[in-house]
């Protein structure tokens, strides 16, 4: 801990939130962006474990930080992150963050509290190590992160990790479960594992949007600044550019696409270990001027893309609860979707976008037209707007109060 000094006047936390990204950052990723919420709405009542980007931070040790003015304990873990976004690291970050938690529990055990919250899978089996007075898990996806991992040569590996993770979870005794996808998934997920949760049950806790970033806006601006006036339709595509987002998918459909509209237009915002693929399937395909890759961007830019799309694409084979679905509706996004989690809560067919039941290009491409033909009003879908509000980081505070205990003291 930091000297006497600083212990007298800190505050006192309540739990202690492991991060796996630096909620200090840009977030990439739908983790880190809900770590940031949580700081939003429970300030230091959150002790955070995590890494960080800037290199002054003292590492291995609780030091008070500052969160937007108010001091707030923090315990820095160091900096693994790539500097290239588009390779996946040579040792996947999952086993470096697991290696960091481990090699640090005594120093982070050291604080006063003894609540714990996490959502990665990877660091149970370590956390069992320590006796906690509450802990709480929350599933980031409930589709298994081994088995679908960036990395084809460990997927084999995927049953056993599950095994291990459910053992883990249940021997630290959580007092609130939290998973980042639908009701509907959820109870699926409980039934398939119901000998090893022994009666423990799952909330669905889907992913917050922030009202104050991404809103409806006419996007005629955007488009004349972006250089997309010329282009109809405009379709949107966010996330990391790998193939659990099945941009191959989006890609077939942009051919079929070509037949019915001139000058169609894909646009990818993210990037990520499959972007060369990317760019040599668009060339494969001659869509060299229908595609465009913009890379990672800050949530201000990425919501001008938004309001001057005429659509959001999910072509994803997997998902948890998509924090970029979720900020598209916010924007009033029509969108055309893959059978995903959370699309069904998301999505009604003919109210704001279309949901394909299979990965055929041409059905994607008819969903795409279809949704195309769904209202707007200077291009927001008020449908896709007012579902949003569901998901709004203002209710992340009551919510989550409303489900575990050491944080009921802050439900408004």
């Amino acid at each position: 801990m930091s000297n006497e000094g600083e212990r007298e006047n800190a505050p006192r936390p309540r739990a202690i939130y492991i991060s796996p990204g630096d909620p200090w950052g840009s977030p990439r990723g739908g983790q880190t962006a809900f770590a940031k919420q949580a700081l939003e709405a429970f300030g230091n009542r959150f002790a955070v474990v995590s890494p960080a980007e800037v290199d002054d931070l003292p590492v291995g040790r609780w030091t008070l930080g500052d969160w937007k003015g108010t001091p707030i304990w923090r315990f820095n873990i160091g900096s693994y992150a790539p500097r290239n976004k588009s390779r996946a690291p040579l040792i996947p970050r999952r086993v470096v963050f697991r290696a960091l938690i481990k090699k640090y529990l005594p120093e982070i055990y050291k604080i006063e509290t003894k609540n714990v919250f996490c959502d990665s899978p990877e660091i149970l089996g370590v956390l069992r190590k320590c006796q906690w007075d509450s802990f709480c898990y929350r599933f980031a996806g409930l589709n298994n992160p081994v088995a679908f991992s960036r990395y084809a040569r460990l997927r084999f590996l995927g049953d056993w990790f599950h095994r291990r993770m459910m053992t883990d979870l249940v021997a630290l005794k959580p007092d609130a479960l939290l998973a980042a996808a639908d009701a509907e998934t959820v109870a699926e997920f409980e039934r398939d594992n119901a000998l090893v949760l022994k009666g423990l049950s799952i909330a669905s806790f889907p992913t917050r949007f922030d009202p104050s970033v991404f809103y409806p806006t006419d996007g005629l601006t955007e488009r004349r600044e972006l250089g997309w006036e010329e282009y109809y339709p405009r379709l949107l595509l966010a996330g990391r550019l790998s193939w659990i987002k099945g941009w191959d998918l989006a890609l077939d459909a942009l051919v079929v696409l070509k037949k019915v509209f001139p000058k169609p237009k894909l646009i990818f915002v993210g990037d990520g270990e499959d972007r060369a693929k990317i760019e040599k399937r668009v060339r494969e395909l001659g869509l060299q001027n229908e595609t465009q890759i913009e890379g990672f961007l800050p949530p201000s830019e990425v919501r001008r893309r938004l309001a001057a799309s005429d659509l959001y694409l999910i072509s994803s084979l997997r998902e948890g609860w998509s924090v970029a679905s979720t900020e598209a509706l916010a924007c009033g996004k029509r969108i055309a979707a893959t059978d995903v989690s959370g699309v069904s809560e998301t999505v009604v067919d003919g109210k704001n976008g279309f949901v394909v039941r299979n990965r055929d290009p041409e059905a994607f491409a008819q969903a795409i037209c279809d949704a195309l033909e769904i209202p707007t009003e200077h291009g927001v879908n008020a449908f896709s707007t007012a579902i949003s509000e569901r998901f709004s980081k203002e209710r992340l505070q009551f919510d989550w109060a409303e489900l575990w205990r050491p944080l009921q003291d802050d439900r408004r």
